[in-house]
């Protein structure tokens, strides 16, 4: 190894090597994997990091965010903490937010906490809670 020599009496000083324990660790805030447009994917993605999708895949996708771009298409089911969709998607999606941006154009059931439909997307499903406490509304009671 290579040392740097700044004692006064000559002799090398040493220094340690990072553990283990304190090397960088992935998380969310790292680059996702990017399926370019080009590619096409028949069979089941998995990860515990984010994926964005610019192509097609005919397959399932678990992932932390799911992100599918103007020109992506997913045939199957999304299984994710976050979707966004601005392109094409058919199957299933369970997520807990899930976006449909305005160039959305989504034929799946949905399976949310959260959904944001932005005007012009196109969706053709069906919509359920994953929470199954609903709120109740409150009546006003009126007086004679």
């Amino acid at each position: 190894m290579f040392n740097k020599t700044n004692s006064p009496s000559g002799t090398p000083s040493t220094t340690k090597a990072p553990s283990a324990a304190a090397a960088p660790r992935m998380t969310s805030s790292a680059a996702p994997s990017i399926l370019g447009r080009d590619i096409v994917i028949t069979g089941d993605i998995k990860t515990d990091g984010d994926v964005q999708i610019d192509g097609r895949l005919d397959g399932n996708v678990t992932a932390g965010t799911v992100t599918i771009g103007e020109q992506g298409a997913v045939n199957g089911k999304i299984n994710a903490q976050n979707v966004n969709i601005r392109g094409k998607v058919s199957g299933k999606v369970e997520a807990n937010v899930v976006e449909l941006a305005d160039t959305a154009n989504v034929q799946a059931d949905l399976i949310q906490d959260q959904l944001m439909i932005a005007n012009g997307a196109f969706f053709d499903g069906k919509c359920t809670r994953k929470s199954s406490t609903p709120t109740s509304i409150k009546t006003a009671k009126k007086s004679a």
